[in-house]
């Protein structure tokens, strides 16, 4: 079975993934945890992570997927070229990105004819460098507090997209994207989805 590749970050949301590494783990879908290099890196709540490989010891043939967990400061990583052209190699395979993290494939060039949520409004972005073309295709941050979308993310293609907030929705659709099946009770959602 191939595998899932989990990126972490400086500041990465670990309760974004959590419940996605529970299911990961209850599956046995094997992850792997990668980072720019084998430092420890500390989450957003202040938990201390050693990455088990670094994005130099990769070999995409080994992985079907990856994640991308939203951070307190991505700024760091989208400016990283390492990561980024790491980010690149998984562009045909499935990847679930939360929060600020579709800025990072936004940046890598994956983004431009999918539709997208981010944790993020397109004026921000748009004072970081992107123009409004980049972002035609995006629901920000104010569109989904303002009007919810029922499912809670957004599939386009190989691509999962969602805001913090409904980081139990994503995990369930991108389980549900690796075939992995997995009731929403699991996670005391009762409506249906």
């Amino acid at each position: 079975m191939k595998k899932t590749a989990i990126f972490i970050y400086e500041q990465f949301c670990n309760f974004e993934i959590a419940p996605l590494l529970e299911v990961l783990k209850i599956k046995n879908k094997p992850f792997t945890v990668f980072s720019k290099d084998l430092s420890p890196v500390t989450s957003e709540e202040g938990l201390i992570v050693l990455p088990q490989k670094s994005i130099e010891d990769f070999d995409v043939d080994e992985y079907d997927s990856l994640v991308l967990p939203g951070a307190m400061d991505i700024r760091g990583v989208v400016d990283d070229e390492d990561s980024i052209n790491f980010i690149k190699k998984f562009s045909n395979l499935k990847i679930a990105a939360i929060s600020i993290a579709p800025i990072l494939l936004l940046k890598s060039s994956m983004l431009y004819s999918k539709r997208f949520m981010a944790g993020v409004n397109k004026e921000e972005l748009m004072e970081e460098g992107f123009s409004k073309e980049d972002l035609h295709l995006m629901r920000d941050w104010e569109e989904n507090a303002k009007e919810p979308l029922k499912d809670g993310y957004i599939i386009d293609g190989n691509i999962i997209t969602s805001v913090s907030y409904e980081f139990l929705r994503w995990t369930l659709g991108f389980a549900s994207m690796l075939e992995l099946e997995v009731s929403p009770e699991m996670f005391g959602i009762r409506e249906q989805l």
